[in-house]
């Protein structure tokens, strides 16, 4: 439940971020999420764990990751993939470290007090999230007064706006609602084809990507392995999971082969992997499923964050860093239910495996169709677009750094008069 609420409420985390700044959301959804386990400490049902743990935890968990992960993409341009892979080893060292250490705290302190101590380490994100430094991208300057930009009219010509009173009708605060909406939450970027399609794949592979997670200790237990070794092989997926993050960041990236397409074949690579389960019928073959798996998973993470910043520009990546959390978020949610009543049905994991390789290694056949002529097609005329866009803004006004950074501003500009009748 905390991972479906933290993905789902991505869309809405972005947009607040992009809205009131990313330090203070990522801040706010620290405080949240501690105080989402502290008064868990009080919980007497298992329903007020759904929304101290679920909806607070969950929540303050969106708030913080999704922003952190924008502003990863804001700060890095060159080595993005690096530096998404550099911070993604976190995860990995906590999923490793904290499931003995909170069992430690559970036998030291019990389930109230450890819920406490939990808490208080989850607080840590506030001074981390204090931390990031906010950045002014030059897009978002709209200021007419820049010096490298000159007017299309004459210089002899004097421009006068005279701003009129309309009044105001009807609706106003509901009409402000969905404005506000509206704009921190871009929607149009699910008409850009190379997004959507990129989206579509990260549903399949999202879907069924944690069957290998959910259902690798209970097939070791179903072949007869002990509990020990059997959990064992988890940690081997967690700890080889680290290096794969670590072999994505290092990376290249070419022309013809981008980092979407990288994505795709990492993703093509694990469907099929967890196709081959039904033939580890033994320790060792687990192991080595364990081994591969974990270093796909690892590498797979990364790539996917990295993918989302290199198809939109930098301005839109936070409504994009939230459609693709949502979109995984919905896929997490199914993806197991589908996968639990094949388990049911036939009575052995090897379906549930077959089943979720099949998903995996389809998502990750998707972006290879944007290579289609007719995707090609739209992409240079999207850039011929943008790129006559460049020259002029919305003011009316030219960049002359676009035309020739080399050419100085002429001394004479002309001036805007503004006369107020009534406001």
């Amino acid at each position: 439940m905390v991972m479906g609420i933290t993905n789902l409420a991505a869309p809405i985390s972005s947009g607040l971020g992009g809205k009131f700044g990313f330090r203070p959301v990522i801040m706010a959804g620290g405080v949240l999420a501690a105080a989402g386990f502290c008064l868990s400490r009080f919980a007497t049902h298992i329903s007020h764990l759904y929304i101290t743990v679920g909806c607070l935890v969950g929540f303050g968990s969106s708030l913080s990751v999704t922003n952190i992960l924008v502003c990863l993409g804001r700060y890095f341009t060159t080595k993005r993939l690096r530096a998404n892979s550099i911070s993604t080893l976190g995860g990995s060292l906590g999923a490793f470290a904290f499931p003995p250490l909170f069992q430690l705290l559970i036998d030291e302190y019990g389930t109230k007090g450890a819920l406490l101590i939990a808490g208080g380490i989850i607080l840590h994100v506030v001074p981390l999230g204090a931390l990031v430094r906010p950045i002014h991208l030059k897009a978002e300057a709209t200021s007419i007064t820049n010096s490298r930009k000159q007017p299309v009219f004459p210089d002899d010509n004097t421009l006068s706006v005279e701003i009129q009173d309309k009044g105001s009708h009807g609706c106003f605060y509901g009409c402000s609602i969905r404005k506000r909406f509206l704009s921190v939450l871009d929607v149009s970027l699910l008409k850009e084809p190379s997004l959507l399609i990129f989206l579509i794949s990260v549903g399949f592979v999202a879907s069924n990507r944690q069957a290998s997670n959910i259902y690798l200790i209970p097939r070791a237990k179903f072949l007869g392995i002990d509990d020990y070794p059997a959990a064992f092989l988890m940690s081997i997926a967690g700890i080889l999971g680290m290096f794969g993050r670590g072999i994505a960041g290092v990376l290249p990236e070419w022309e013809r082969y981008r980092r979407i397409d990288q994505y795709g074949t990492v993703a093509v690579a694990m469907g099929f992997t967890m196709m081959l389960v039904p033939l580890a019928v033994s320790y060792g073959s687990m192991v080595a499923y364990s081994v591969v798996i974990g270093l796909l998973f690892g590498a797979l993470i990364p790539l996917t964050i990295t993918t989302v910043s290199d198809l939109v520009e930098i301005e839109r990546l936070p409504s994009a860093m939230g459609l693709r959390m949502f979109v995984q978020g919905v896929a997490t949610l199914a993806g197991p239910a589908v996968s639990g009543a094949l388990r049911d049905v036939t009575g052995s994991y090897d379906a549930t495996f077959l089943l979720g390789g099949a998903c995996v290694l389809f998502g990750g056949l998707i972006p290879f169709s944007l290579h289609m002529r007719v995707f090609t097609q739209y992409k240079v005329k999207q850039t011929n677009k943008q790129t006559k866009e460049d020259i002029m803004d919305d003011t009316g006004m030219v960049d002359t750094a676009a035309l020739n950074d080399n050419e100085p501003a002429p001394p004479d500009r002309p001036m805007i008069v503004t006369k107020e009748t009534s406001l």
